[in-house]
C-alpha cells in the first residue's frame, strides 16, 4: 500500500520557495489510505504506518465514514478515469483535535487531501481539483508565491487553526511543504509541554 511522502517545514536553513503555490488547509487529524482496485473495489485500509479494520480502536470511525462520503463519487472517478488502482489520503479530524489526539464522544469528519493512481506519484495540485471537484476536499486557499515572508504571514496572521500546505508543479516534478500557525504552536506546548509539544510542532 503506497504511503504518503513527510511534508517539509520551509524554515531556517531548510526553507525554500514556491512559485504560484497551491494552498490547502492543513487539518489537525490522523491521515488514513485507502486503496482501490478495478478487480476488488475499496479493500484496504491504513494509516500512515500500518494497516487497520473496523475492530480498530484508533481509526474505526474512518470506514464508515468513507462508505458514505466517498465511495461510490471515488469509484466512479476512478473507473472514469480507466484506472486500475488508485490509493486515497485523508484526514481523520475532530473539531477539538489537537496534535492528533482524538476527544471522546466528539463527531469525527474525514476530508480527502491527496490521490496517487497506480504506479504513479500523487497528483499535482491543479490536476487534484480539477478531477475532484465534486468532491469534499481540504479547502483550497487560492495560489500564493510561497516566500519567508508569506510563512511569516501564515505563523503570525493565522490563516487556518494549525496551518497550511503548499504544492506546485505535477508528478514526479511535484513540491509540497507546509507551514504551521502560531497559535496552533502555543496550543499544542501549553497542552503537552515541552518536551512533547516540540515533537508535535517540529513533525
Amino acid at each position: 500500500m503506497k504511503g504518503y511522502p513527510s511534508i517539509p517545514q520551509c524554515t531556517g536553513q531548510g526553507f525554500f520557495e514556491i512559485r504560484d503555490a497551491y494552498i490547502f488547509d492543513k487539518l489537525d487529524g490522523r491521515n488514513v489510505r485507502v486503496e482501490w482496485t478495478k478487480k476488488q473495489g475499496w479493500h484496504k485500509w491504513g494509516s500512515r504506518h500500518r494497516l487497520f479494520d473496523g475492530t480498530d480502536p484508533d481509526f474505526a470511525p474512518a470506514i464508515p465514514l468513507f462508505e458514505r462520503v466517498y465511495c461510490e463519487s471515488l469509484a466512479r472517478i476512478a473507473t472514469d478515469s480507466r484506472w486500475q488502482g488508485v490509493t486515497a489520503y485523508l484526514e481523520l479530524w475532530q473539531p477539538s483535535s489537537l496534535g492528533g489526539v482524538f476527544v471522546p464522544g466528539e463527531q469525527f469528519h474525514l476530508t480527502l487531501f491527496d490521490v496517487a493512481p497506480y504506479k504513479a506519484c500523487q497528483m499535482g495540485p491543479k490536476e487534484f481539483l480539477k478531477t475532484f471537484d465534486a468532491v469534499p476536499t481540504a479547502k483550497f486557499l487560492g495560489q500564493a508565491h510561497w516566500t519567508r515572508g508569506f510563512v511569516d504571514q501564515v505563523r503570525h496572521e493565522g490563516m487556518t487553526f494549525e496551518g497550511v500546505v503548499g504544492k506546485a508543479g505535477e508528478r514526479h516534478k511535484l513540491v509540497l511543504a507546509k507551514a504551521k500557525s502560531q497559535k496552533w504552536v502555543d496550543a499544542i506546548m501549553a497542552r503537552y509541554g515541552e518536551v512533547e509539544g516540540k515533537k508535535l510542532v517540529d513533525s
